[in-house]
């Protein structure tokens, strides 16, 4: 573009020159001030991390006399962390029987119930969002208005509420209702030779049947892990006898009513975020859509959906990391130590006043921001898109 217009080749090679000949006294004055500040805000926010870091691999295991740059090092401190545990590939996919802090186990708690809970999150908030931004409805202005105020309360507030709710549950639901793989299997297998039967004598399309053998597929995957696990005494031990869960149990100390108390927390404010990034999607692709006789349905899962995954994965960053972190509930409403999430687990190095462990501590929250670290690499290109869109809207 600079060589099509020479007005503006001109002006881009003035201003090239005139900042050859600006002196270092302007050049600090005008433009260095703003790379010191830029340097400084990264070194203050970077100065933690590395001291965390420097510390877990330090050999002196006291908080005071801890120094960012160690005289010696070592990782005794990391291999400390997995002492006790053993892999069995069941799930979670080890154990760690006797171990008074056994990390591995409070991470895979973390990740399981901050993965559960975004994935119903985003569920909930995306047709809770659908229904505001596209369908138009008696009292839809005031539910908008009532999501904002009540995420305006702390969620602390409630906190002798759901600890009052859930005892309540406990006592109701107090065991899970487990049944043996085989009664899940058998109907699955079924259903699943019956699906694959229709696929091969019909003229469905491609894609569906190659969705029903998929489905086939899987209910035989099913069907021969209930078959395995008759000899695997001797070999797998976790496969013999497999109980699927109908019901979980609910009430104080499990992790399903840890859950549900998460999903009432950022439902509000994830609605808030979907339904600005939907007001951006024209209307017109509905209208098209509706008169080729699609349905809401339709609308809502061939459409919006595809179009609106970038914002989809903001709010399950978000939501994910917020749960990974949360350490108030979790206190309050977990209290076995084999159910403790990572953040409550950590208490457990401190605890006590003269045997604080505060190298394991920090390569414990090194270890713990692994999960984090690699969902925001692997995602990082979509944040900006998503959050883009959800301000336009």
């Amino acid at each position: 573009m600079a060589a099509s217009d020479p007005g503006l080749a001109v002006e881009v090679a003035r201003t090239v020159k005139t900042r050859r000949r600006m002196s270092p006294r302007r050049w600090l004055r005008e433009v260095g001030w703003r790379h010191l500040v830029a340097w400084l805000a990264l070194a203050f926010a970077l100065y933690p991390i590395a001291w965390v870091i420097t510390a877990s691999i330090n050999t002196n295991d006291t908080l005071t006399g801890a120094q960012f740059i160690p005289r010696s090092t070592t990782f005794h401190n990391y291999t400390a962390l997995f002492e006790g545990c053993q892999w069995d590939a069941g799930l979670p996919p080890f154990t760690c029987p006797g171990t008074q802090t056994p990390i591995p186990l409070f991470m895979w708690n973390s990740i399981k119930i901050a993965l559960v809970a975004s994935v119903i999150q985003i569920a909930l908030s995306a047709l809770a969002a659908y229904s505001f931004a596209r369908l138009r409805w008696r009292g839809r202005r005031v539910g908008l208005i009532s999501i904002l105020l009540i995420q305006m309360f702390p969620q602390f507030l409630a906190f002798v509420a759901l600890f009052l709710l859930l005892d309540t549950l406990g006592e109701t639901f107090s065991s899970a209702v487990q049944v043996s793989l085989w009664v899940i299997a058998v109907p699955l297998a079924i259903i699943g030779a019956l699906v694959a039967f229709l696929a091969a004598r019909s003229d469905w399309s491609r894609a569906t049947k190659r969705k029903a053998y998929v489905v086939a597929g899987v209910a035989g995957g099913i069907l021969a892990w209930a078959l395995i696990g008759q000899f695997a005494d001797t070999f797998w031990p976790f496969l013999a006898d497999y109980k699927v869960t109908l019901f979980p149990k609910i009430g104080l100390g499990t992790h399903t009513g840890l859950v549900l108390v998460y999903l009432g927390g950022s439902i509000g404010v994830n609605t808030w975020l979907l339904k600005g990034f939907m007001d951006s999607i024209p209307t017109s692709l509905d209208e098209a859509a509706k008169v080729d006789g699609a349905t809401e349905w339709d609308v809502f899962s061939k459409i919006i959906m595809p179009l609106a995954r970038p914002i989809l994965i903001v709010v399950f960053i978000l939501s994910f990391v917020g749960l990974y972190n949360e350490l108030l509930l979790a206190t309050v409403l977990i209290r076995d130590v084999e159910q403790f999430t990572l953040p409550v687990g950590l208490r457990l190095f401190v605890e006590a006043e003269y045997s604080a462990r505060w190298g394991q501590l920090t390569a414990a929250a090194v270890l713990g921001t692994t999960p984090i670290l690699v969902l925001y690499w692997s995602l990082q290109d979509r944040i900006v898109g998503g959050l883009t869109g959800a301000v336009k809207g």
